[in-house]
């Protein structure tokens, strides 16, 4: 079986056929790069815009209970702009095209733009999908119609083969979107791969990832995340952004063990988040049902009860509501943009700190920066989420893991964190979604770029928390990646 890793670049129901085993042969770990979305600063979010991402949160979490045809996708489209989304390269089709998607840990629908979607094409210069350029392409039953609390995407279903690095499904249900609302898309995104249960898909398809897993030697994906610090490199603001690994872990990445943590139930990625405190000083002990904590891959901030968040914010000296700056910003708070912060949250009995460069989300004003925890009230009123709630009382985006180590295992189902390694190593963008390399070096396409060891820029250190940042790969993967660099200049 087959141990997978990809490098992210920073940013009517229908039963399935069997499922397709993932056209693989057996062999050492695989590993490919990805793409991280660049673009402006984090300051260069309006208010109006802080406050739509609350409400496309809302409505990825907003129903109490599960259904096939609830809408359960992804982020608002925004995040791409704040480099703050996490892209992967899939390939679609026969002949393959590459599509940029969101991996997203919180819903678990596969959706593409399509060529007939002008508003797509206007908004986004991501590749559009085909279905006449596709010779296994067929059209299935029923419709696309995904729901955010800030819009909504629209369009037909298909089935196709779908690749992500060296795993190919056949027959893979997904959205072709003809239409969507303004702002969902930018840069050159496509759509978003759901990597939640089935219970969360509204089109009623088996997930890409659980199909795909038949083929991995052990049920996990797993995440190490980079910090934004714009370098221009390939296309316009993309970044090396870290890696996704399917089947296992990456070793090099971590210390110590993986702390695993059961989910509270099978249908969002949740598990009990039992404190949320500051380094050295005030802790607050959370209890029965507003512990409950969705770590989602595609959600930028972290979202939870006001109540909580209140007793919170009150530790931060100069901390007050965002309504204090702006009446717009009615579910953040904000924090002085000098304040030296470093937030603890416990799961699973291990307290984890995250970066005080990470409690700021943006600049708002020119004293105040706006915090990273805002409120989020899934019932739809202005109180805190009700403790009879079945939905996640917290959901925890990539502000709290860039701090760590992320794996996803579905069997026993829990989420796991461990402690990064200093001084990791990554790579440039790569041009070729299906490359990958192996940990004997071997590899199966021509990289385009070069590993770099991640160098602070002085501009960005501060702000992003760049120092002791980066990542570890095998010397035999340097020294491929070394022969190919030398062979460019032959």
């Amino acid at each position: 079986m087959k141990l997978f890793t990809v490098y992210i670049t920073i940013l009517s129901p229908l039963l399935p056929t069997i499922l397709a085993i993932p056209n693989v042969a057996v062999s050492d770990p695989v590993s490919i790069p990805l793409i991280r979305r660049g673009g402006p600063e984090k300051r260069d979010r309006s208010v109006e815009e802080w406050a739509e991402l609350v409400n496309g949160i809302r409505g990825k979490y907003g129903s109490s209970e599960p259904s096939r045809r609830r809408a359960v996708n992804t982020v608002s489209m925004t995040n791409q702009q704040s480099d703050t989304s996490y892209l992967g390269a899939i390939q679609i089709g026969t002949p393959p095209k590459t599509f940029n998607v969101v991996l997203d840990t919180g819903s678990a629908d596969l959706w593409v733009a399509g060529n007939t979607c002008t508003v797509c094409a206007s908004q986004a210069s991501g590749q559009l999908f085909d279905e006449n350029a596709s010779s296994t392409f067929n059209s299935v039953a029923g419709t696309l119609n995904v729901r955010y609390g800030s819009g909504q995407a629209v369009g037909e279903l298909g089935s196709d083969n779908v690749q992500l690095g060296q795993f190919q499904v056949s027959g893979q249900t997904f959205g072709i979107a003809t239409r969507v609302t303004s702002n969902f898309l930018s840069g050159n995104l496509s759509g978003l791969m759901g990597l939640g249960f089935e219970s969360l898909a509204s089109t009623g398809a088996t997930p890409w990832w659980i199909r795909a897993s038949t083929a991995w030697t052990a049920p996990q994906m797993s995440f190490y995340f980079t910090r934004f610090r714009n370098i221009q490199a390939g296309n316009a603001g993309d970044e090396p952004g870290g890696q996704f690994t399917m089947g296992g872990t990456n070793s090099s990445l971590y210390d110590g063990q993986i702390n695993f943590v059961n989910l509270v139930r099978a249908q969002y990625w949740t598990i009990p988040m039992t404190t949320l405190g500051i380094s050295g000083g005030a802790s607050i002990t959370l209890s029965g049902s507003e512990q409950n904590a969705a770590i989602d891959t595609g959600t930028t901030l972290i979202g939870g009860p006001s109540d909580i968040l209140d007793q919170f914010y009150s530790t931060i000296p100069g901390a007050a509501r965002g309504t204090q700056v702006d009446p717009s910003l009615t579910d953040y708070y904000v924090i002085p943009c000098d304040a030296n912060v470093q937030v603890t949250l416990t799961f699973g009995g291990q307290t984890y700190t995250m970066t005080a460069s990470d409690l700021i989300a943006g600049t708002v004003s020119r004293s105040y920066c706006l915090g990273a925890f805002f409120t989020l009230d899934l019932s739809g009123g202005s109180s805190p989420i009700p403790t009879s709630s079945s939905v996640p009382s917290w959901v925890v985006g990539s502000a709290f893991l860039k701090n760590v180590y992320t794996v996803f295992q579905s069997n026993p189902a829990a989420v796991g964190f461990a402690t990064l390694k200093d001084n990791i190593q990554e790579f440039a963008p790569i041009g070729l979604a299906g490359f990958s390399i192996d940990e004997s070096g071997n590899t199966n396409g021509t990289i385009i770029g070069a590993a770099g060891i991640r160098r602070p820029v002085p501009s960005f250190a501060s702000l992003f928390g760049l120092k002791g940042e980066g990542t570890v790969q095998s010397m035999a993967l340097l020294g491929v990646l070394g022969s190919m660099i030398a062979a460019l200049w032959m």
